[in-house]
């Protein structure tokens, strides 16, 4: 008889190499939060590569007062603020292609002789010939004859500029105070202000009858690179976040074709190396919208191109853009923009040639380069206009299939229709807010007042939204799968092509406004 042996045989132990770890654990047990994850670094990769990129240089050259008094030197006494009563009347300018424009002429009353004249030129904020009462009634009173004429629009608007043809309309105004009676043909020119001073130059250069120029808070550059570096000094000024910083280039740097916003690549100094006579530049040193020190460098090496030394700057101190301060002009510009006129060809070269307040430019203005052509112009308008109206689309539709009919659904999501609208609203809310929280920002930086709640905590809101945003967008393909393979086994679900189609459309729709969203620097980069 055999003796049974039994043996007891034990199962062999899993390999626990196999098991998932760390990071892959993680995942499996979490998909949805690290695609979250995944996703909010990838958009805000995307925000930081697709550019351009924004690094203004310091501004290293320094343009130092040679006095703190900003008076004119003259050769004999010139009057002053006051001393003559202004008379005023409105004429009719007839320009050269026969249309009448009418302006407003002032005249100082009993001076001795003929008297100086100067024709004003209108920046962005005026087109009136009842504008400039405050800055024409004080020169007149000091003996200078005023001639404010209307700005025809017919060459000007927000996308169309053209400054050539609008000079034309100023020379024939020039040309008309010229005729009048009084006017001395030896001391009349051109007193130009902000975007005016993109005109005047080509006057100059055009009629050699132009005995003076005088530019206020001058551009200099093309307004492409002056507005880059006002919005940089507003935004910086207001400890706005880098990512706002960053975003001056991708805004400033459009492109919408041809014929459009043309102008603000226009070059003054063309016209400005042709020019011959005596120039005067004003600026507030509490402008941080111009290029006060830059400007005044290019302008003085563009009239050394001619041959013209007689350049004259003086800086007010604390003076705004048009030369106020607490909204109150400042009497001794007008005063010093008198004598000046008054005391040609004197003062065309007296010293000091530069004096006032030490005027302050933390960094160069320079080239704004073009942002990639799939958020430049029209076409990002239309990525913008595209998903909002896909993701309306989807809400609308997604809200209507909800609905009964005869006690039957018109579709059937099976759970996701929800998520997919709640997507969709958080994408555009994000939206809502980072628009509002940008407008909000402008607001406060063109005003000079700070609000750093409102600058950091806003864009902290923007943010938090934005990545909620994210997240909410993340779910709609789980919630799509769950549609058709639910998760307690009750079998599969089949949605209609139809309603298939609206989850689709509204994701794409979602996605290329998030990815529209991270081009402007919503998202955190980690480089």
């Amino acid at each position: 008889m055999s003796e049974e042996v039994s043996a007891e045989v034990s199962e062999p132990e899993p390999d626990q190499s196999t098991e998932p770890r760390g990071i892959r654990r993680f995942a499996l047990r979490h998909p949805r939060l690290m695609v979250w994850l995944i996703a909010v670094l990838i958009f805000g990769m995307w925000g930081s590569w697709a550019g351009p990129g924004w690094n203004p240089q310091p501004m290293r050259s320094l343009i130092v007062p040679e006095s703190a008094d900003t008076s004119i030197a003259t050769r004999n006494e010139t009057p002053g603020l006051g001393d003559y009563e202004v008379q005023s009347e409105v004429i009719t300018v007839e320009l050269r292609d026969g249309t009448e424009i009418p302006a407003t002429l002032r005249t100082p009353v009993g001076t001795d002789g003929l008297a100086p004249g100067m024709v004003f030129v209108h920046g962005t904020g005026t087109d009136s010939y009842q504008n400039f009462d405050r800055e024409a009634d004080a020169i007149t009173s000091a003996g200078v004859i005023t001639l404010v004429p209307d700005k025809r629009t017919d060459n000007y608007t927000t996308t169309h500029r053209d400054y050539p043809e609008l000079s034309k309309d100023y020379e024939d105004a020039f040309t008309d105070l010229l005729s009048r009676p009084g006017v001395d043909p030896q001391r009349t020119g051109l007193y130009a202000v902000s975007e005016g001073c993109n005109i005047a130059p080509i006057v100059a250069a055009r009629n050699s009858a132009v005995s003076y120029v005088a530019l206020v808070s001058a551009p200099v550059l093309p307004i492409r690179e002056q507005g880059a570096l006002a919005a940089d000094s507003y935004l910086r000024n207001l400890g706005a976040p880098q990512q706002i910083l960053s975003a001056i280039p991708k805004l400033i740097g459009q492109d919408f074709g041809q014929d459009a916003f043309e102008y603000i690549d226009f070059d003054v100094s063309e016209y400005q190396r042709q020019m011959t006579m005596p120039v005067l530049m004003l600026y507030g040193t509490g402008d941080m919208s111009m290029p006060t020190v830059q400007g005044p460098i290019i302008t003085r090496e563009d009239l050394e191109t001619a041959g013209n030394s007689d350049l004259t700057v003086r800086y007010y101190e604390d003076a705004d853009h048009g030369l106020q301060v607490d909204k109150v002009l400042v009497d001794q510009a007008m005063q010093d923009t008198a004598d000046w006129v008054n005391g040609l060809p004197y003062t065309a070269d007296a010293a000091p040639h530069v004096a006032g307040a030490q005027p302050k430019q933390d960094y160069m203005a320079g080239r704004v380069n073009q942002p990639p052509w799939f958020a430049s112009g029209m076409v990002a308008v239309w990525i913008l206009l595209i998903g909002l109206g896909l993701a309306l689309v989807g809400v609308v539709m997604t809200t209507i299939g909800a609905m009964s009919y005869r006690r039957k659904r018109l579709l059937y999501f099976h759970g996701c229709g929800g998520a997919v609208n709640f997507a969709s609203l958080t994408v555009i809310l994000a939206w809502i807010v980072t628009l509002g929280y940008t407008v909000a920002v402008a607001e406060l930086a063109v005003s000079y007042e700070q609000n750093r709640l409102l600058v950091q905590g806003g864009w902290l809101l923007a943010q938090v939204i934005g990545i909620l945003a994210v997240w909410m967008v993340v779910r709609v393909p789980f919630a799509w799968h769950r549609a058709h393979y639910p998760e307690d086994g009750s079998g599969n679900h089949t949605l209609s092509g139809f309603a298939n189609a609206i989850v689709v459309i509204s994701f794409v729709a979602q996605v290329m406004l998030l990815f529209a969203l991270a081009y402007w620097g919503v998202y955190p980069a980690l480089f």
